[in-house]
């Protein structure tokens, strides 16, 4: 049975520490065997002192897949393409692939939903496949949007933009009443 392919759909990129690259390229087979388009490490070798810049495959992705293992959570070069990622708004999952306290990932990992596969459970690895499908289906979306019209620019809005603007709308409001009361 041929896999469903997605390669329309989401670009995924996969940041990995590089003590992990044969974990993430087993990762990177069962997805492209599964009929993901997925592009894995491009990345040079990075010494200290280095600039970091975001590899091309990087800046083109929709999606990242942080494969998250004790190596990752100390590789600078992996924490430059997980922000580098979450400040353009990209999909960001982190998939855990080996046991750890979870406690000692940063604030900002911690708080997205993530996969984790360090079980080796059939049920994680269909988490992981629908999470990428939901993730493509909204950049389809998107593109969609984009694409039906041209002429009116489409503003995708980020989690925090949101934030900062409802904060500023209840702060309106809020200076609103308190006039009309005073």
């Amino acid at each position: 049975m041929p896999a469903e392919s997605n390669a329309d759909r989401a670009r995924i990129y996969v940041s990995f520490a590089d003590e992990d690259r044969a974990r993430a390229m087993e990762l990177v087979r069962w997805l492209n065997d599964s009929g993901w388009h997925v592009a894995a490490d491009d990345r040079h070798a990075f010494a200290p002192g280095d600039t970091w810049s975001p590899p091309p495959r990087l800046s083109a992705c929709d999606v990242i897949l942080c494969v998250t293992t004790p190596g990752w959570l100390v590789s600078t070069y992996c924490h430059h393409e997980f922000s580098y990622c979450a400040k353009r708004g990209k999909f960001v999952l982190p998939v855990i692939c080996e046991p750890f306290d979870l406690g000692v990932l940063p604030q900002a990992v911690r708080v997205l939903p993530r996969i984790d596969l360090s079980r080796h459970r059939m049920v994680d690895y269909l988490a992981l496949k629908e999470a990428l499908t939901q993730a493509g289906s909204q950049v389809d979306h998107v593109l969609a949007i984009e694409t039906a019209a041209p002429r009116k620019r489409t503003v995708v809005w980020s989690r925090g933009k949101r934030r900062a603007l409802w904060l500023l709308l209840s702060g309106l409001l809020s200076a609103a009443i308190v006039a009309i009361w005073l």
